[in-house]
């Protein structure tokens, strides 16, 4: 991965909505999800959604696939997967073994109940 696409990445995930929505799409590989029933269960409005998605899209975070009428999104777990690798290549100097602990099954455990941590609903911002 470049660091231009790695930075697009960053900078897509950056987005507090952009971000639910990624973890959303995690939450439910492989099936994914249809746009409609995305902006359901997020709460936001179609122009909106359609908005993030598409950044999304363009950073190689999530795809989608026509299914009809309708889109189903999935998140690109190879496109998770080469950000990652990209952040920790230079890890502890040239010496992987010395990162091991990112990959232990603790690690995978602390991952997944992040992801079950994805509310239903966004918090409103207060104005």
């Amino acid at each position: 991965m470049s660091t231009e696409c790695a930075l697009d990445a960053l900078q897509a995930l950056a987005n507090p909505a952009r971000l639910l929505i990624f973890r959303t799409l995690m939450r439910h590989e492989p099936d994914g999800l249809y746009a409609g029933a995305l902006g359901e269960r997020l709460g936001m409005r179609h122009t909106t959604l359609s908005n993030h998605l598409a950044v999304l899209s363009r950073a190689g975070l999530i795809c989608g696939s026509r299914e009809g009428r309708n889109v189903r999104y999935r998140a690109c777990v190879e496109g998770m997967q080469a950000l990652l690798g990209f952040l920790l290549k230079d890890c502890c100097e040239g010496h992987p073994e010395a990162c091991v602990q990112l990959q232990t099954a603790e690690t995978s455990q602390a991952m997944c109940e992040c992801a079950a941590e994805v509310p239903a609903h966004p918090r409103k911002r207060s104005n």
